[in-house]
């Protein structure tokens, strides 16, 4: 009997140190990890990036390269001003300070901006829009070439967007493609999450070009370094070592498991073995 009890009690120490090993190895991963966590920490509205998944960091990525040049720096210098006049506005519609970098995809910060299916001025508003917002556009007056006015109307506009999508990154999509396309796509795919949703290539890539001009203007060395060819690299590298550790993780449970059965059946043989003693 106590031979039998002497059995139960290894095999539940042992049943620990897989456990014990695995939690090991995941602290090694954490402080030798290959890619800085930094690199990952980028959000949209205070709304994560999954840049961990490959396909979108290699959009980001190419996004970021595609503003690396003298016309764009040319554009961050020269409109400097205006941005500071925006932030405030955005504000006081309860709209992150993100969206100020708007104007710059849409008009490149210019007023006089206007697109082949008549969106115009500094946020490329469309008419109906644009009235429905308050603004005036006449033969001889067109509010959306006013930078505060237009920016009042986007404000309001971006915050209605907001209410009836519930997410920023939503909003933006909903900015470029219209917010009945965008409810549209979450109903049919049944999704609520922009960088899962199928879209066209243009509102695909919309949300990459806010983020790779929030970037540049906000962190230039960063953009630098992800407009490098190593850091897609480095990341598949990461996933590897990060799926490794989810395997051991799986295994150490795995283990864990069977040794707790175990233990169990050998202290119910215990028991029996202890009634049979006490019956005889």
């Amino acid at each position: 009997m106590i031979k039998l009890i002497f059995m139960a009690l290894s095999i539940a120490i042992m049943g620990n140190e897989p456990m014990s090993e695995v939690g090991v190895e995941k602290k090694e991963l954490k402080e030798t990890t290959i890619i800085n966590s930094d690199l990952l920490a980028i959000d949209f509205c205070g709304e994560a990036i999954p840049l961990t998944e490959l396909r979108i960091a290699e959009r980001y990525q190419n996004m970021i390269r595609n503003y690396d040049n003298p016309t764009f720096r040319k554009l961050m210098t020269k409109t400097q001003k205006r941005i500071k006049i925006i932030e405030p506005i955005l504000k006081k519609y309860g709209v992150p300070a993100d969206f100020k970098y708007l104007p710059l995809i849409e008009s490149a910060m210019t007023n006089d901006a206007k697109s082949h299916r008549g969106a115009g001025g500094y946020w490329q508003l469309m008419p109906a829009t644009a009235k429905s917002l308050g603004l005036v556009i006449n033969e001889t007056r067109d509010d959306r070439k006013h930078l505060v006015k237009s920016t009042h109307a986007a404000g309001k506009y971006l915050r209605n967007l907001y209410r009836q999508l519930g997410s920023w990154t939503l909003v933006a999509a909903a900015y470029n493609a219209g917010p009945t396309h965008i409810q549209n796509k979450l109903d049919a795919q049944n999704k609520d999450d922009y960088f899962k949703l199928r879209l066209n290539s243009e509102t695909t890539r919309y949300i990459y070009k806010i983020l790779a001009v929030k970037e540049w203007f906000n962190n230039p060395e960063r953009s630098k370094e992800w407009g490098s060819g190593e850091v897609v690299e480095r990341l598949e590298d990461f996933k590897v070592e990060q799926k490794k550790a989810e395997l051991q993780s799986q295994k150490a449970e795995l283990e864990s498991e069977k040794a707790a059965l175990l233990e169990k059946e050998e202290l119910q043989l215990v028991s029996e073995s202890g009634k049979l003693v006490a019956g005889s």
